[in-house]
Order: structure tokens, then C-alpha cells, then sequence
């Protein structure tokens, strides 16, 4: 097992100090010792993941845990005095002496240096040091789990333009070095959404009752029951949508209380995050759409110039405990089928915790009480396949965040291109979703957009984002505080409406109904 000394080991002013003395105090043991569930390291690829042809954006690396490998001056440096006896405790099981790990960095840089297709290295998660180090111990005084050292990760950035096939070796020659953990190339993240969209134009009225994503179960979650119940309207709650762009201006969205990174200057990607957001907080003022939690603060985090670690990384802080984050994008992942019956374009595209960074971000995000919910993908695959390495086994890891797969908009049937497999927690509708953006419904101009085609796994995860608000401000309200992610996702899966009988397993559809009796109950 692993040990947590009471103190930190790295560089922080003495006022940060005396406020993580009095954060985690509660939960100290008499002997001034923490015992954490370990965390279990990453199963490297043999072979390469991902079809010759996909786009890739950047190449990830992260040494073990322990090795306290740091960026100096541009330049990685093994800081081996700065290490604690837990460091070097896990150094000593993975059976890395400071001479392996010397060698290997070198050897990393050497390997780098050969090519200029590929940037020099650099850190993953841009906060400071100090910064990931203060998370990282608060997450696993609260979760009880050893979280991943975030500091060890590094992305080589690519040109514009490169496929898999270009870095594969690269790839290869990275893991077959004893003190990396893991090293994959980054595909290119898309939205979650399936189809085109036929755009006519309309006169801007009231498209609530379209809304049946709305209704009582076992069409809908019965958000409307949820809008009787004190705090059931997503007040107090702060609420991330981690994707391209939105239409901050639209008519029909809320002033977002927190704007962060850079955004994709395409229309396209705008009208996705603006109808993802509407479906969450789309205002009651009689006219447009009426968005689930309507209450809640929003806010936004673009991926334009960061990985999508880091904007998960980013976007949890600024929810806070009892806060929401929406991963809405997936992307293309090792060929589990030769071939999909259908959206072909998107076959074997799988949820974005398959990639290591994106997995620890969105666990430490869960133990520090943010609930994390993310699209399952529209690939069309069983996530319990042999091919994902049990990436997707919840015994064998677990980021705590609520996957969301699709379903039709009437019967609750697992729609034709959704993930499915035992992680899937929970559905809801894949297509038909009314909310703003795009046209087909009002084409007044880009601020007056609604639609009534919304669909994908991009339609399903903001439904399920909005239950989830809803049901923690309504326990915000009835003084309760936050609620535990695992135990939120528990809820849902427990309280929701049955999926149709398939053998696709994609979960209930939430029941906002039940969920609240039961947490106003306890």
C-alpha cells in the first residue's frame, strides 16, 4: 500500500501550507500517515493503436511515478533530491535505479532530437508546479487514492497535418524505454454529434414543449418535476462544458461566469457548444428552449491551444466541489471492428479517458468532489472488447466519471452507431433533441439559431450533465452539500428508467423523480 506523509515536498509559500494544514486535517490519521489505494500503472501498447491514416495533434509521455522528472530551463532534469520516501518507494517497485532513468531521458531527447516534425518537449499541464502538487495532495486526502503525479507528463507538439503512421515508430521506441509509463500519439478530439443539419429558416417562438427530453419518464428525465423541488433548477451549481467553441451571444444563453482557453473560429464547432449548452442552461424567458438546469452558472473551456487533459485540469477547478464538467468530444481509437453498420465516418471512435492524461485529469477532477460526465462516443463499439486492454474494465480502473451512451428519442433502444459495454452508466436521447444553434428550427441569424435535429452522444452526455446539476442544487438547497461523484453516478444508475432490452448495454435514462425523493429522503 501506499503512505502519505502529513507534509508536502515541493516549493510553496508558507500561507499555501497553513491552508492545506487546516484543509486536510479532518482527514488525517492519528499517525500523521494517510494509507491510499494504490494506483495501477498504464499496460503499454506492443503494436500501434491507431489506423495508419488518423489525424494526430500531439505526442504524450509520462515517466513513472516517483521519478520526479522536471522541465529546467527547456530542458527535462531528474530532480532526485527532491524526492520523498514514497518516491522512491515506487521507483524501487518498477526496478528503476537513477542510472535507468538518466539513460532514458537522454535517450528520449536523443530520440526527439533526430526529427523536426515534432516540437521540443513540453509540460502537458501548464498550471504551476506548486499548483499541481497542492491538487494532487488534496485529492487523495479526500479520496483516499494515490493520484498520478500530472507534473510527469509531457507533450511533443506535431505539424499540422500529421497522421499515425508518421509517429508510430516514435511511438514504439518511447515505450520501449523502463522509465516511461506510457507515451501514445493524441488524436485529433471531434464532436460528438452524427449528422448533417437541413437549415430552413423560421420566426423565433417558444420550442419548450418540443422538448421532450423534458417530460416525465419513461420518455424523459422529468426535469419539470425537478423545477418543483427546491434548488431542482441547478442553482449554486457550477457547470463546464470542455469543447471547440460556442456563440457566447446568443439570444437564449445565460452570461457564462467563467470563460477559459482559447476557442475554434468555425462555425461549425460554435453551433455544437452552443446547443450543448442550451439543452443545460438554456433561460426560461418564454421564448426558444428551456435548458434542464437553467439556474446554473455556465462556463466554458476551449481546447483551440491546449490538450484536452489540461482543459479537463482547468475546467474542474473552476467548478469546484459540487460542480459539473461535460467532456463533449471523443475521438478515434485502436480498430476494435473492421467495419460499422453504421455513421462509418465516426466507426471506432471511443470516450477521451482512453487516453491516459485525459483518464488521470478526470479522476483527480472526481476526488476533488467534481462531478465529471463524458460522451461515451458515437463509434459504435463494445468498450469491453479485448482491444482497449481493459481500459474501459471498471475493476481495473476507474476515473469516477458518469459515461453517457445514446439511445432513440422514443422507446429508450440503444441507437444504431452508440458505445456501448458494461462502463456505460447511463443514456439518454441520441437524436431529435431540440435546443439552440444551427438553424432548422429559427434561421433568424447565428444569435436566434434553435434546432430540433441535435443528436449523438453530444445530445445524450448535456442531458445527463443537466440531470446531474439539477439533483445537486436541489441538495445544496436542502443544506445536504455536495455529492459524492461516485455516489451521484450510483444514484443515477439505481433510480433511472431501464434502456430497452438490447444487447448493447447503455444504462437507464435518469429519472429525475426518483433521484430527488431519494436524495431528499436520506
Amino acid at each position: 500500500m501506499t503512505t502519505k506523509a502529513s507534509f508536502l515536498k515541493f516549493h510553496v509559500t508558507p500561507t499555501v501550507l497553513l491552508g492545506l494544514s487546516l484543509l486536510v486535517a479532518p482527514c488525517a490519521e492519528a499517525s500523521g500517515v494517510k494509507v491510499l489505494e494504490p494506483r495501477l500503472s498504464t499496460v503499454k501498447p506492443t503494436t500501434p493503436e491507431l489506423d495508419e491514416e488518423t489525424p494526430v495533434q500531439r505526442l504524450v509521455v509520462k515517466f513513472h511515478e516517483g521519478t520526479r522528472v522536471r522541465l529546467r530551463g527547456g530542458v527535462m532534469r531528474i530532480l532526485s533530491e527532491e524526492r520523498d520516501l514514497d518516491e522512491r518507494g515506487r521507483m524501487q517497485r518498477q526496478h528503476i535505479t537513477d542510472v535507468r532513468l538518466s539513460t532514458d531521458v537522454s535517450e528520449l531527447q536523443r530520440i526527439v532530437d533526430r526529427q523536426s516534425r515534432w516540437g521540443r518537449p513540453v509540460r502537458l499541464f501548464r498550471d504551476p508546479e506548486y499548483t499541481l502538487a497542492e491538487r494532487k495532495y488534496l485529492a487523495e486526502e479526500r479520496s483516499g487514492k494515490e493520484m498520478a503525479d500530472l507534473d510527469l507528463y509531457y507533450e511533443l507538439p506535431l505539424e499540422p497535418g500529421m497522421q499515425a503512421a508518421d509517429v508510430n515508430e516514435l511511438v514504439m521506441q518511447l515505450n520501449a524505454l523502463d522509465s516511461v509509463e506510457i507515451a501514445y500519439a493524441e488524436p485529433v478530439s471531434w464532436t460528438a454529434s452524427v449528422s448533417a443539419w437541413d437549415v430552413h429558416g423560421n420566426a423565433t417562438a417558444n420550442y419548450e414543449l418540443r422538448q421532450g427530453y423534458l417530460d416525465a419518464a419513461p420518455g424523459g428525465i422529468d426535469a419539470r418535476y425537478a423545477w418543483t423541488v427546491p434548488g431542482g433548477r441547478g442553482k449554486g451549481v457550477r457547470l463546464v462544458d470542455v469543447e471547440g467553441a460556442w456563440n457566447n451571444r446568443h439570444e437564449d444563453l445565460p452570461v457564462f461566469f467563467y470563460l477559459g482557453g482559447e476557442q475554434f473560429q468555425d462555425v461549425e464547432w460554435r453551433d455544437h457548444g452552443t446547443a450543448v449548452m442550451g439543452v443545460m442552461v438554456g433561460q426560461d424567458n418564454g421564448y426558444g428552449i428551456t435548458g434542464i438546469a437553467h439556474e446554473a452558472s455556465a462556463g466554458r473551456q476551449g481546447i483551440a491551444t491546449q490538450s484536452m487533459a489540461s482543459a479537463i485540469q482547468h475546467a474542474a477547478r473552476a467548478a469546484g466541489r459540487g460542480g459539473v464538467v461535460l467532456v463533449e468530444l471523443q475521438a478515434p481509437g485502436p480498430k476494435a471492428m473492421k467495419s460499422c453498420a453504421c455513421n462509418v465516418s465516426q466507426c471506432n471512435y471511443v470516450p477521451l479517458e482512453y487516453w491516459r492524461a485525459n483518464f488521470d485529469a478526470i479522476a483527480q477532477a472526481t476526488a476533488h468532489g467534481v462531478h465529471v460526465v463524458e460522451a461515451a462516443g458515437n463509434g459504435g463499439a463494445d468498450l469491453d472488447d479485448p482491444a482497449y486492454r481493459g481500459a474501459f474494465d471498471r475493476a481495473h480502473r476507474d476515473s469516477g466519471a458518469i459515461l453517457v451512451g445514446a439511445s432513440s428519442a422514443n422507446g429508450r433502444t440503444p441507437m444504431c452507431w452508440t458505445n456501448h459495454g458494461s462502463r456505460v452508466d447511463v443514456h439518454s436521447w441520441g437524436e431529435k433533441v431540440v435546443t439552440l444553434g444551427f438553424g432548422d428550427l429559427s434561421g433568424l441569424g447565428e444569435h436566434r439559431g434553435y434546432t430540433g435535429s441535435f443528436n449523438g452522444t453530444s445530445s445524450a452526455a448535456p442531458i445527463v450533465a443537466g440531470a446531474v446539476a439539477a439533483i445537486q442544487g436541489a441538495a445544496f438547497a436542502a443544506g445536504k452539500g455536495p455529492v459524492d461523484p461516485r455516489a451521484m453516478r450510483a444514484l443515477l444508475r439505481t433510480t433511472g428508467t431501464p434502456q430497452a432490452p438490447s444487447s448493447k448495454h447503455i444504462g437507464p435514462q435518469p429519472n429525475l423523480r426518483r433521484a430527488l425523493q431519494q436524495v431528499l429522503s436520506r
